[in-house]
């Protein structure tokens, strides 16, 4: 094993510090849009279907991007790509806005598509990158970098209301803050390597990394044995983010979709459980209180950020977590605290259990999605294709699962409709050994 210089984890370091900043200023730009539609529906005189068209609009952009966000980042590398889509997205969504607003619709809705496609192909260069990063460091840091995510959103809010405020133009409250961003992200990608795969292989090799294609790598037959999480695979180490044995001289990538890798679909529909947990709950938990236990509107909101606050401070705070009980522990006892949580809500017979509720909720939630993230990216070869894949299966259910719960919800009301959580849940408990990394000569 070589020796691991300072000045080699000062540099990881630095790389997973600046990727961790690229997560906030993404998450202050994606803030910004949902800070002023109100504004932009008051000014159009728009009906809440006319304004979904929007939301339609962008998520089709989002999916499209994410479609081939996976080559891009292949063949370019995550900080070309995210020079490139950085810049795009800080273009499109103020001309998108001022469009819309000057009543040229289908050209604004077209704008406002590129923005979902230069968007999501933003989200999943950071995460390869930051699963690169946190690899190199040797410390799982993803729970981190959504929490900078999670942190932009949230400071995105405040600045949208204090532009509200202040009267400033939709238009140029978007403009300033998306090229602000831009600014910003593109100082940082210099502390992104040109190379991500070659330093995260070299780092994994100083680490003492195996030079077999075996193991945690999402190798066929690894994935083969492990898909549904068997039994015989060790966990990881404690004390570091065990090196991926493909990352240290394996093959060239396999030319098959990541769809056809059980690993990656158990791992993405994962995924998608927890995105279902945290999309219902923003979308329809100051609601469902409100109905079903007589909340006043004022409460149903501060909820919601008692939600979010939960999902933010256990993002920050949960990379430890994961180095003490490795991911598939985490992964079980996040969704236990989400069904807890979702019970507790649904049954509380008074507000002192139904903030207790509201907050095992989003605690459950928060590392679910950045722990699945890290895990498709286990097999350095084709992480940007499986980060996709498992982004794609997530944004998927936040984009769809709010809708039907919504339908469920009419038909039962929101509050009982919480119960169809429960199953995702117990899905996540079963197959969270899928997301373990395996020491070397697992899967022999």
């Amino acid at each position: 094993m070589q020796r691991v210089s300072s000045a080699e984890r000062v540099q990881a370091g630095r790389w997973v510090g600046a990727v961790t900043v690229i997560f906030v200023v993404v998450g202050l730009g994606f803030g910004t849009w949902l800070s002023r539609i109100p504004a932009i529906r008051d000014e159009l005189g728009a009906t809440p279907s006319e304004m979904s068209v929007y939301g339609l609009c962008l998520a089709v952009g989002s999916v499209a991007g994410l479609a081939i966000s996976g080559r891009l980042i292949e063949r370019f590398g995550p900080r070309r790509t995210l020079a490139v889509f950085a810049v795009l997205a800080a273009l499109a969504l103020p001309a998108a806005a001022a469009i819309i607003l000057a009543g040229a619709l289908p050209a604004g809705l077209a704008v406002l598509f590129g923005y979902g496609f230069a968007f999501s192909v933003c989200d999943v260069a950071m995460n390869v990158s930051g699963a690169n990063a946190e690899r190199a460091l040797g410390r799982p840091r993803m729970p981190l970098m959504h929490g900078g995510y999670s942190l932009g959103a949230v400071a995105a809010t405040g600045i949208g209301a204090a532009a509200e405020a202040a009267g400033v133009p939709v238009p140029l409250h978007f403009l300033a803050v998306m090229v602000g961003g831009a600014v910003v992200l593109l100082a940082l990608l210099p502390a992104l390597p040109r190379d991500e795969r070659a330093a995260r292989i070299a780092a994994e090799r100083r680490r003492g990394a195996p030079a077999s294609g075996c193991g945690a790598s999402g190798t066929d037959e690894g994935a083969s044995a492990g898909a549904a999480g068997g039994p015989g695979a060790p966990e990881a180490p404690e004390g570091e983010v065990p090196a991926s044995a493909a990352a240290a001289g394996a093959g060239p990538a396999r030319a098959s979709t990541p769809w056809r890798d059980p690993r990656i679909v158990v791992i993405g529909v994962m995924t998608l459980s927890f995105g279902l947990f945290e999309g219902t709950a923003s979308d329809w938990l100051p609601l469902a209180l409100v109905d079903g236990h007589g909340v006043s509107n004022q409460l149903g909101a501060a909820m919601l950020s008692v939600f979010f606050a939960a999902v933010m401070l256990v993002r920050l705070i949960g990379s430890p977590l994961i180095l003490r009980f490795g991911r598939s522990g985490v992964l079980r006892a996040s969704a236990a605290l989400a069904m807890a949580g979702v019970v507790v809500t649904i049954l509380a017979p008074g507000t002192p259990l139904v903030i207790v509720g509201v907050v095992l909720w989003g605690v459950g939630t928060s590392l679910g999605w950045p722990t699945g993230i890290s895990a498709a990216a286990d097999r350095v070869e084709t992480a940007a294709r499986d980060v996709a894949a498992v982004s794609a299966l997530g944004y998927g259910s936040m984009l769809l699962g709010p809708m039907a719960f919504g339908f469920l919800g009419e038909h039962v009301g929101l509050l009982t409709a919480f119960w169809a959580l429960l199953p995702f849940g117990v899905y996540v408990v079963f197959a969270a050994a899928s997301a373990r990394q395996r020491s070397a000569g697992a899967g022999h």
